[in-house]
C-alpha cells in the first residue's frame, strides 16, 4: 500500500512540475531580434461608434524563422507589466520591410495607455501615449520615448482564450 501511495505521489508530483515550452504550448511567441522600426502615424477618429485609434509604420526586419511575430503591447500607468494579447501578435514579412496598419477602438470615459509595436519582451521598437486631454476634452496620441518609466517594463503574452482587462484590453 506503501509503495502504490509513493508511486501515485509521484506521478502527481511529476505532473504538476513546471516543463519547458514547446512548439505546441499555446503561450510560445516566436521572435526574432528585430530592433529597427518605426510608428509612422498614430491617429485618433472620434466617430459616433466611438473613438480609434490608427497606428501604421513599419518594422526594418524581414522573417528569419518561420511562425516569427511582432505585436502591440498595452501598458496602464499602475500595472507590473506590458500586456500583449496574443490574438493580436503579426507576421513579419517574408521579404522587404514589414508593414503594419491597426485600427482598434478605445474605452469609452477617461483614457490614459501607452501602446508600444514590440518585437521581444523588453524591445519597444516605438511607443505612443494615448491620454484624454482635460484642457481640450478630446483624446491625444503623443510620441513617447522608448524608456519613458510607463512603457520600461516586461511584457506579459495574454493567451488567447483569456477575456479582455475592461479599461483598455478591449481595444487592442
Amino acid at each position: 500500500m506503501r509503495r502504490l501511495i509513493a508511486v501515485l505521489a509521484a506521478a502527481v508530483a511529476s505532473s504538476l512540475a513546471a516543463s519547458p515550452a514547446t512548439a505546441a504550448d499555446p503561450l510560445v511567441w516566436e521572435r526574432i531580434a528585430c530592433t529597427s522600426g518605426s510608428i509612422e502615424t498614430a491617429t485618433l477618429d472620434e466617430t459616433n461608434d466611438g473613438d480609434f485609434l490608427a497606428l501604421a509604420g513599419q518594422l526594418d526586419c524581414t522573417q528569419e524563422k518561420t511562425g516569427a511575430t511582432f505585436g502591440y503591447a498595452i501598458y496602464e500607468p499602475g500595472f507590473a507589466h506590458g500586456l500583449v494579447y496574443m490574438s493580436h501578435l503579426r507576421p513579419y514579412a517574408n521579404v522587404g520591410v514589414s508593414p503594419f496598419s491597426e485600427r482598434k477602438r478605445l474605452p469609452f470615459g477617461t483614457v490614459d495607455f501607452a501602446i508600444c509595436v514590440v518585437t521581444d519582451y523588453l524591445v519597444r521598437i516605438e511607443c505612443v501615449r494615448v491620454v484624454w486631454d482635460q484642457l481640450d476634452h478630446r483624446l491625444e496620441a503623443r510620441p513617447l520615448d522608448t524608456e519613458d518609466p510607463l512603457v520600461a517594463r516586461m511584457i506579459r503574452l495574454v493567451p488567447p482564450d483569456w477575456a479582455p482587462r475592461p479599461v483598455c484590453g478591449h481595444c487592442w
